[in-house]
């Protein structure tokens, strides 16, 4: 299956992802400011390539996949109408918070352009959220990691929060999404950088139809 940035941007806009201004062509020639074009990896370091880094973004996304999943508890909510304790909803918020921004630093250096595309969908998530989240004391920095309060996070509404962060929002069901993405990248450009590519395009669209969010 031949993947596109056409094809790329039509996903990202069914999911509500912001679209990039920049062309997966471009991610792969190297000419997005990235400094390393896929060409360049597979001339230097030949078609297997073995990085540590991409082990531990394998790790970062798995957690935060789990993470995301876990906030879709609606059992979770329940309790915390019936007893007026947020206090698990706050844990599994921080360790949401925690991963993503484990996630996102795993990804700033890295070489694969569909690791930077996804660097850049994930941060379009929190980006598109961003003032709802600032309300629940979830604030996004310039770098695109998150800022958590744990104080204004449990002012608030448990209903706001299942709206947001629950299986009534779709926050963090795109989280999930992404970061089994991210995982599966990281795992193929571990094990060879020219299958990367095409194995993940075709993941990444195969899998889309899975979440309501996609259409």
């Amino acid at each position: 299956m031949r993947i596109t940035t056409q094809m790329l941007n039509a996903s990202m806009r069914k999911a509500g992802l912001p679209v990039s201004n920049v062309s997966l062509l471009s991610y792969i020639n190297g000419s997005s400011g990235q400094g390393n074009s896929l060409v360049n990896a597979l001339k230097k370091n030949g078609i297997n390539i073995q990085d540590k880094s991409y082990g531990k973004m394998r790790d970062q996304a798995e957690k935060l996949q789990q993470a995301a999943e876990n906030m879709l508890s609606e059992e979770m909510f329940k309790e915390a109408r019936k007893s007026g304790d947020k206090q698990a909803i706050c844990d599994k918020a921080k360790e949401l918070v925690q991963n993503y921004n484990g996630t996102m630093k795993s990804m700033k250096n890295a070489t694969s352009p569909l690791s930077q595309f996804y660097r850049q969908m994930l941060g379009g998530v929190a980006a598109d959220q961003k003032e709802k989240l600032k309300e629940i004391g979830i604030t996004m920095a310039s770098d695109g990691t998150l800022k958590f309060d744990a104080d204004k996070l449990k002012e608030a509404d448990v209903d706001e929060l299942e709206g947001l962060l629950g299986a009534d929002g779709s926050f963090s069901t795109k989280l999930s999404f992404l970061a089994e993405r991210i995982a599966d990248n990281a795992r193929a450009n571990a094990s060879s950088a020219s299958s990367q590519y095409n194995a993940l395009g075709n993941n990444y669209f195969a899998s889309a139809s899975k979440y309501d969010f996609w259409g």
